[in-house]
């Protein structure tokens, strides 16, 4: 059965707690194509930029214990990234990682990363600010306004929220975080405006293509 992309503008629910968790910095990107998860095309190279992934409050560097190893046990979704994203080398805590469009310089390409991480990342209001401050907007939302940004959607029969910002500085992203008991999935769309904005509907598509298989 094909997945579906369900939106729904709604404020989460009151039980969508905040944790406070020590967050990993991404590491380095793996050196050997061994790495890639079955399916992941073969990579065109590149390091990615710096939009990527959750970071810790105050730049905290490396990875937690075993977070690599985590990560390297869970098993990759299937999806189909459009024709034109340009898959690049993965970083620890990556399960899928691309620029896109391929046919555009470097410094105007977006980013997309398919992250998976041990625990919940300081939980849905910590990520939605932390990503606010990436693009320049004020980092200070509050429970009550979280609905302003976010959107339930069902990625695959799974629950997950939606944002998708627009900086005033010429940066956006859109970002999707699917909350699990022992984990959390990101899966984000970044770089510059005009870029990114042409890409939201092939991430729409990619969100949609999502088969899980952990």
């Amino acid at each position: 059965m094909a997945a579906s992309l369900t939106l729904s503008a709604c404020k989460p629910k009151a039980d969508d707690a905040i944790r406070v968790e020590k967050v990993p910095k991404e590491l380095a990107p793996l050196s050997t194509a061994s790495s890639l998860p079955a399916g992941h095309p073969d990579l065109a190279g590149g390091t990615s930029p710096s939009m990527a992934g959750p970071v810790a409050p105050g730049g905290m560097g490396g990875a937690l214990p075993g977070m690599a190893e985590f990560t390297a046990a869970t098993p990759a979704p299937k999806w189909t990234p459009p024709a034109d994203w340009s898959a690049v080398a993965l970083t620890a805590t990556r399960k899928g990682s691309w620029h896109a469009p391929a046919s555009m310089p470097a410094d105007q390409q977006a980013e997309i990363s398919v992250s998976v991480f041990q625990g919940q990342l300081g939980g849905l209001l910590a990520n939605v600010n932390r990503w606010r401050d990436k693009v320049k907007l004020s980092a200070d939302l509050t429970e009550a306004r979280l609905g302003e940004n976010v959107q339930n959607i069902t990625l695959d029969g799974r629950a997950a929220q939606l944002i998708s910002l627009d900086g005033p500085s010429g940066q956006s992203l859109d970002g999707v975080l699917v909350f699990q008991k022992d984990r959390v999935w990101s899966l984000l769309l970044s770089g510059p405006s005009a870029t990114v904005k042409g890409e939201r509907a092939g991430f729409r598509a990619f969100l949609d293509s999502i088969k899980w298989q952990d």
